[in-house]
């Protein structure tokens, strides 16, 4: 196993280095890659990827589909430098190049979600149902976006109303090895637009049983129903003047078994999640454009155990967010886009204890692009934040392209980031480890900062693209809970702690991206991330953080007899914890589909071939080998 890993290391990086050499040898007679993909997170403004400054990763609809991705948690495991993590309540959330998951900023279309139970936001209950890509930013995006993105920006882009009329279902089944944790899954979706007016309406459900690999509580994977449904409305004024509107809704259940305060208890947890938005869009000349945009995000969870008696924990809330925006994007002297925005935001949480607590935020960003000359392309940009509970905030970013031949060009950012204390930190009360530790607020606690640098080189050459990234991150100010008290002992015995401004932390490493077009339909694709961490107060690593994260796809396409088929395998190093260090594993799946007919395609896969079990206090957390099937039906 070693050996292989090792030969994933090195293949990755050859794949890396081989695009800038010979790019550079080759240079008369090549040109750049063909590269469809387009963002718009990085700078608020449609570019092709190679042109857009920092760190980015697009993964789109189609790699969605043939990795049986089912929510944005599975979705993202393959992306660099980015950890799925799991937290407090089964809660999944993402945590890029080791800053931890409350650091990276998840949105949708550009607009927030509200947060969730313990402050996280478990992207475990977002569906794929009508997702177009997903752009992962990585490094500070403060300056764009505020609080939260010190480590980076993951924003989900939704799929619009299609131009003719469009529908299509999806229907799968699957079962793990043992006959456990049977899943069936069902998704559909109709679009059309006609005289101005344009709708897409999609929605799905997952139901999928519990499983336990061990017969020890607490159960390994809960029972669990998630239901969705969004819809997307267009309104064409005119040619220049737009109008779009929306909403999303999820609802999931979960139910299992735990060892909670030292009794044999079921938790159900119910979560309900819907929001709306209004946009307009308007192209004032063919240089000057505006956006106008309101929405609402909220969130209500509920958390009980059964039997009840004598259990703390348990959690009734509704959180909810209320934002609106305006930005204008204008090119000047033909090297010039100025991008100028403001925006009004108001949080909330209240809960059946009576506790009902709020904060908001104002703020206004601006940016330019600037094309110094026909190689260097900059992009500078600074944020201010008016925050209730901590008062101001300025956060610069500065950006720069450099084109050292058509297909080569070397990148550097540098950026600062904060994060403001969230409700729950700052009010709120939570249990934690089966009830037995206490996580007190403090409503004194100051935002957190950071400060990243980074520096990249990619390429292309003919059917070969790679990226090679060294990043740097520095946080101060880490909000910690700290311990001060116990009461009782034995299997009485609870640890009360406080959250403080108390340490500093540091991260660095480097990312190697690269994806190979192969002969006869075949195609390699790879990432590698080496990541170190410390905490400066302690001198130790940070913990749950692997030291090295990998994926190699090889991938499949037979144009003429429409089979789509690959194998995958995902990489996590050794993962420090002050109680016992996690191991390195691998885990390995395939896929396959072949087109029946004109628009009708069978699929099939295998998650976790070999059987790998991953532990982590007592509890696995990688599910057994799991088969699925199913039926996509397109018009």
């Amino acid at each position: 196993m070693r050996k292989f890993n090792l030969a994933l290391c090195l293949l990755v990086i050859i794949y890396a280095i081989v695009p800038v050499a010979k790019a550079q040898e080759k240079i008369a007679e090549s040109k750049p890659a063909a590269m469809e993909k387009m963002v718009v997170t990085a700078t608020m403004t449609e570019k092709k990827i190679e042109e857009a400054p920092g760190s980015i990763e697009v993964i789109t609809s189609q790699e969605i589909e043939e990795m049986g991705a089912q929510t944005i948690a599975e979705a993202l495991e393959v992306a660099t430098g980015l950890m799925i993590t799991g937290e407090t309540g089964r809660i999944k959330a993402p945590s890029i190049r080791g800053t931890g998951n409350k650091h990276t900023l998840v949105l949708i279309d550009g607009r927030r979600f509200t947060m969730g139970y313990k402050d996280l936001l478990d992207i475990n209950q977002i569906s794929v149902d009508m997702i177009k890509r997903i752009e992962v930013v990585r490094g500070p995006t403060s300056a764009l976006y505020g609080s939260d993105a010190i480590g980076g920006v993951i924003n989900i882009i939704t799929k619009k109303p299609p131009r003719n009329l469009s529908a299509g279902a999806t229907c799968q089944y699957g079962q793990s090895t043992y006959n456990e944790g049977e899943e069936l899954i069902g998704r559909a979706y109709v679009g059309n637009s006609f005289e101005g007016f344009g709708f897409l309406i999609a929605g799905g459900f997952r139901d999928k049983d519990g499983w336990d690999r061990d017969d020890v509580l607490p159960d390994d994977g809960d029972k669990k129903e998630l239901g969705s449904i969004d819809g997307r409305f267009s309104f064409d004024l005119n040619d220049n003047h737009k109008v779009l509107a929306g909403f999303e809704y999820s609802d999931m259940d979960r139910e299992g078994m735990r060892f909670y305060q030292n009794l044999d208890r079921e938790r159900s947890a119910k979560d309900k999640r819907h929001g709306y938005f209004l946009q307009y869009n308007a192209k004032l000349s063919h240089l000057y454009n505006l956006s106008l945009k309101a929405y609402h995000s909220e969130h209500e969870n509920k958390i009980k155990f059964s039997p009840i008696a004598g259990v703390t924990g348990e959690e009734d809330a509704t959180r909810k967010l209320n934002q609106v925006e305006g930005r204008f994007t204008g090119a000047f002297f033909d090297k010039h886009i100025l991008t100028f925005g403001t925006e009004f935001r108001e949080e909330s949480r209240e809960d059946d204890t009576g506790c009902d607590d709020d904060l908001d935020n104002s703020s206004f960003y601006l940016q330019e692009e600037y094309q110094v000359f026909d190689p260097l392309y900059l992009v500078l940009g600074a944020r201010f934040d008016e925050h209730s509970e901590f008062g101001s905030k300025w956060t610069p970013r500065a950006s720069m392209i450099y084109s050292l031949f058509n297909n080569l060009r070397l990148k550097g950012s540098y950026g600062c980031g904060f994060r403001a204390p969230g409700i729950s930190e700052l009010f709120v009360t939570s249990y934690r480890q089966r009830g037995k530790k206490i996580y007190e607020p403090n409503s004194d606690l100051d935002p957190e900062e950071s400060k990243s640098y980074e520096i990249c080189i990619e390429g292309e050459y003919k059917k070969l693209r790679g990226k090679i990234t060294g990043f740097q991150n520095e946080i101060k100010d880490l909000i910690e809970p700290v311990y001060y008290n116990s009461t009782g002992t034995g299997q009485r015995k609870k640890l009360y702690y406080k959250y403080q401004n108390i340490a500093e932390a540091e991260m660095k490493g480097v990312e190697l991206e690269s994806v190979l077009d192969l002969p006869l339909g075949f195609m390699a694709s790879g990432n590698l991330t080496y990541l170190e961490t410390k905490d400066k107060d302690t001198g130790k690593d940070l913990e749950g953080q692997p030291d090295y994260k990998g994926f190699l796809k090889l991938a499949y396409h037979h144009h003429k007899f429409a089979v789509r088929a690959n194998i995958r395998m995902d990489y996590i190093g050794e993962r420090y914890y002050d109680s016992d260090p996690e191991d390195a594993y691998s885990l390995y799946h395939c896929y396959l589909s072949k087109e029946l007919f004109q628009r009708v395609t069978l699929f099939a896969g295998i998650n976790n071939i070999f059987n790998k079990k991953v532990e982590m206090d007592n509890v696995v957390n990688v599910e057994p080998t799991f088969y699925y099937a199913g039926l996509i039906i397109k018009y």
